[in-house]
């Protein structure tokens, strides 16, 4: 049988993290292959462009933000044989991730498959891994029984949470497009107390009475600024929110903003250069 080699190209640049917040969304949204990682005072992007990808690819935005960009064409190999390579899966405490490719065998509690697509968030990732980090943290001292995560993408964090709390999760995102991966994911998980909500924040109408006694939310800086008064309505008092998403440079101004609506920074864990971060809510 012949085997399917696609062309594949990489774009590669620099973004100036505290600068181009909505630059960053709008790469996550357009493209389905892509790594951001930190370095130095900039955030290093990554993009793996597809035959169709490469034809389609316009570089106009890009020029207006930057100077330039490189563009490097890749080597044909058995990407199937190169995937099962490169699974080797992330673990936590209590979970082994990966996407099914490998036999790789593992003795943590649970098991999560999570494919790589076009849906954030595979496990692989510092601020999806310190969200579990936190997930783990909280659920050691405390049993949850209303939990929202916000900005769900691959559902991997509303996975873990369910399979931690044994609970109903209330999965948030504004991009309807990821909805179907979120079932597939949910399926390929064996999971059916997850439902997945197309709205953009907390206070869409079917949600307009719930309240959370724990919310995750592994999203942007300039979300998390627009989402902060909601989140503070929607959380019970004494309830715990997880933030991450955040850069260690971006660590203070987020807690200054939490401060303002009465949330107490509980606790905090760092990976490289991304800071997780649990506040609880406090009366007025």
């Amino acid at each position: 049988m012949l085997q399917n080699y696609n062309i594949l190209k990489k774009v590669t640049f620099l973004i100036k993290s505290k600068k181009n917040e909505s630059l960053i969304a709008w790469i996550l949204t357009k493209y389905k292959n892509i790594s951001i990682f930190p370095e130095g005072d900039f955030l290093k992007v990554e993009l793996l462009l597809n035959n169709s990808e490469i034809n389609n690819f316009s570089s106009v935005k890009l020029r207006k933000k930057f100077s330039n960009f490189t563009l490097t064409t890749i080597k044909k190999k058995d990407w199937v044989f190169q995937n099962i390579k490169d699974d080797q899966g992330t673990q936590t405490g209590f979970f082994y991730i990966s996407q099914g490719l490998s036999k790789k065998i593992s003795n943590r509690k649970f098991k999560l498959i999570i494919p790589a697509n076009n849906a954030f968030g595979t496990g692989s990732h510092e601020s999806t891994f310190l969200s579990i980090f936190c997930i783990e943290y909280l659920i050691k001292k405390k049993n949850y029984s209303s939990i929202c995560d916000v900005g769900t993408g691959s559902g991997i964090l509303s996975f873990v949470l369910n399979k931690t709390t044994k609970q109903k999760i209330y999965s948030i995102d504004n991009d309807n497009k990821i909805k179907e991966t979120f079932l597939k994911n949910l399926s390929t998980n064996h999971l059916n107390n997850v439902r997945f909500f197309h709205q953009n924040g907390l206070n869409s109408f079917f949600l307009r009475n719930k309240s959370y006694d724990l919310i995750v939310a592994n999203i942007l800086l300039t979300t998390h600024r627009k989402l902060v008064k909601q989140y503070y309505n929607k959380l019970k008092n004494n309830g715990e929110i997880i933030i991450s998403g955040i850069l260690v440079d971006q660590e203070m101004e987020i807690i200054s903003i939490f401060n303002k609506f009465n949330f107490k920074l509980k606790k905090k864990f760092y990976s490289f250069k991304w800071v997780g971060l649990i506040f609880e809510k406090k009366r007025k």
